[in-house]
């Protein structure tokens, strides 16, 4: 065959296959380009709207009243779209539109959950998107003799409701570990207030504090026993003033707490009072319970949980082995596994409710996500988001993005209580650098709080959403003030562990620490948990702040109400 045949075979045959393939090299590179920016957009449109969720939270004083809480979610929910709609932009996209691909939004809190997707409005005889109500962690046990509903939490607070021993109760309370309890005395704790006056002008100063019924309740600076008691004490108002109390009734409480010089905060003792009691309770009345009696809404035996102690072993039983603390519990094994369920069930029906009634006719459904996600989910406040049905080029977008935040007002994990050391810096209570320093005695511990109080915070001055102030000067330019209610001075701020906080360095695991385990360093040397609780008292000090700081919180949330 001549050359010039097999020239004109080439340019017949094999260039079009090459401008083919070309064609969809260059198409795939797209899709695949489109994929990656559609999965950054939509973490980061996450991300960014759990972030406005702990920004509300810090700066609301109410924002653990329910209707408060609703108004914090919906508002995050409300940046997510907005950061969406503000990166698609370019294609085209608006609010409204996005919503179509988006089957739902899971908004998991301490006590339960929201799922954002369309539901039946009865009102207007049609489907609709919003919040459902809130579904809690709940897990329904029976017995010859028992049948009731645990509702449990991210942490060791249950509710029981239902009948127990043939006789109904409502009951919530914390599970501890009766053998491993600190010894809890009175103690002083403070926070710094900002207190707006006339013309924009503030000062940001510390001062004791109780809680009584929900709220704090402040100590004025510089009285004594001679102080008239309408002089003595006050609430930090919506305003940020001083609202000093009147109430004789409350005055005659509070004075019990005074002693002429300090006011003494009494939490983390009613905190284990109240516990003690209400684990004796649960170990008389539910501790013959095991994995065995939980039963679905039809009074049949749940056999798909996952729990790697046994179902025979007893849940509400607490030990050392079973110390609620424990993320190894029977306890915490069983918590997660109702959460998962839970979640997953209503997920799953959400998404296809949402199919049912889309527009777009594309088959949403549940995708499977990894252990650790769950995990993330199990046990921290979180925003989970999916997007489906969108076409990018060569093929249909479904991804879903998982963000955690426990930065905020809703609960009080033992992974987000911080430790100040003498030198005026604030760690994880698992940090390296901090243990290492306690056992070598350089520096000691000065307070235990929750990490959201280091957390710079806002205070509009006006009322306007202008200019933003300059950072505790004292000043009246600007319409917002800043402080933080724990700094070593009103106008600075604690320092930040470069190595467990900069960084995110590696830490020791928490459950070491509550167990005394001992570990063994990578120089080979060896930390003792145990010793070091008992030479620095690192645990009964721990112990007590998670108490203090779990007590207030919650019971402005309303969950500890005994019959």
């Amino acid at each position: 065959m001549k050359l010039q045949h097999l020239a004109i075979i080439f340019v017949i045959i094999i260039v079009p296959i090459s401008i083919v393939l070309s064609e969809y090299i260059s198409f795939q590179t797209k899709t695949i380009k489109s994929q990656a920016e559609y999965d950054s957009i939509l973490i980061n449109s996450t991300y960014d709207a759990l972030k406005a969720f702990e920004l509300n939270t810090a700066n609301n004083n109410y924002s653990t009243i329910n209707n408060s809480k609703i108004r914090d979610i919906e508002a995050s929910i409300s940046t997510f779209y907005k950061s969406l709609a503000t990166n698609f932009r370019t294609s085209g996209f608006a609010e409204d539109d996005l919503k179509e691909y988006t089957p739902a939004i899971l908004f998991t809190l301490y006590d339960g959950y929201y799922i954002y997707s369309k539901y039946d409005d009865t009102q207007i005889s049609g489907y609709k998107f919003g919040l459902k109500p809130l579904m809690y962690y709940s897990c329904r046990y029976k017995t010859n003799s028992d049948d009731f509903v645990v509702n449990y939490t991210l942490d060791n607070s249950i509710t029981v409701i239902g009948k127990v021993g043939g006789q109904y109760v409502n009951k919530t309370g914390y599970l501890i570990d009766l053998d491993n309890i600190p010894d809890t005395s009175s103690e002083v704790v403070t926070e710094n207030l900002m207190i707006v006056g006339d013309n924009n002008t503030y000062n940001v100063d510390e001062y004791e504090y109780i809680t009584y019924n929900g709220q704090k309740i402040y100590k004025e600076n510089g009285i004594s026993s001679t102080t008239p008691e309408r002089e003595r004490y006050f609430y930090y108002s919506s305003e940020y003033k001083k609202d000093f109390i009147n109430s004789t009734e409350r005055l005659e409480y509070i004075n019990q707490f005074f002693d002429g010089t300090h006011l003494y905060n009494d939490s983390a003792k009613d905190y284990y009072n109240t516990a003690k009691e209400f684990t004796r309770w649960a170990y008389e009345k539910l501790g013959h319970i095991t994995q065995k009696n939980a039963v679905d809404s039809q009074g049949n035996q749940i056999t798909t949980f996952a729990v790697e102690t046994g179902e025979n072993e007893y849940i509400f039983k607490t030990s050392d082995t079973n110390n609620p603390l424990r993320a190894d519990s029977t306890f915490n094994e069983n918590r997660i596994s109702v959460i998962r369920k839970s979640i997953e069930t209503n997920l799953i029906t959400a998404i296809q409710t949402f199919s049912d009634r889309s527009s777009t006719q594309y088959d949403f459904s549940m995708p499977e996500l990894s252990e650790t996600e769950w995990y993330n989910i199990e046990n921290n406040i979180a925003m989970v988001t999916f997007m489906q049905g969108l076409s990018i080029g060569g093929k249909v977008y479904n991804n879903y993005s998982v963000v955690t935040n426990n930065t905020n007002e809703e609960m009080i994990s033992a992974e987000t209580l911080y430790v100040i050391d003498s030198n005026n810096e604030y760690h994880k209570p698992g940090c390296k650098k901090l243990i290492e320093e306690l056992n070598n005695g350089t520096v000691t511990i000065k307070g235990m709080y929750s990490s959201t109080d280091f957390k710079r915070k806002s205070v509009s001055l006006t009322g306007s959403d202008a200019n933003a102030h300059s950072q505790l000067t004292g000043s009246s330019a600007g319409d917002y003030g800043y402080y933080f209610r724990h700094s070593p001075t009103p106008n600075t701020a604690y320092t930040a562990c470069y190595d467990c906080i900069v960084t995110i360095a590696d830490t020791y695991d928490i459950n070491d620490i509550i167990s005394g385990n001992t570990i063994t360093k990578p120089d080979g040397g060896s930390i003792n948990f145990k010793s070091l609780n008992n030479s620095v008292n690192y645990m009964q000090k721990f112990l007590v702040s998670l108490a203090r700081e779990r007590y207030d919180i919650y019971i402005t949330n309303g969950y500890l109400i005994n019959e």
